[in-house]
């Protein structure tokens, strides 16, 4: 089973002001993944474009929430993650469902 990125479903509900969420956007030129990145409430967020894998890292060194994006930008991310070598990306950056 791939590591998941990121932390788990229970830091979602949790007040941390430093707690960094992720909200995948799209992609850019089938190379790129278009994000907003925000900390604590997510009433500042930034938006960034970097490529797959810097995406994947991005995440994970920040232990990033990642919220699931709409099922066509789904669709697009695993299409363009396959083409990079990559596949999988969603399933590794998105938290597991609690049980």
């Amino acid at each position: 089973m791939a590591q998941e990125v990121g932390a788990s479903a229970a830091a979602l509900s949790g007040d941390d002001p430093m707690r960094a969420q992720v909200r995948i956007l799209g992609t850019r030129l089938g190379r790129f993944v278009e994000f907003e990145y925000s900390l604590g409430d997510g009433t500042l967020a930034v938006e960034l474009i970097l490529p797959t894998k810097a995406f994947e890292e991005f995440c994970r060194a920040r232990s990033a929430v990642v919220a699931p994006p709409d099922p066509a930008t789904a669709e697009t991310l695993e299409q363009m993650a396959w083409r990079a070598g990559h596949p999988g990306l969603l399933r590794r950056t998105t938290p597991a469902e609690p049980d």
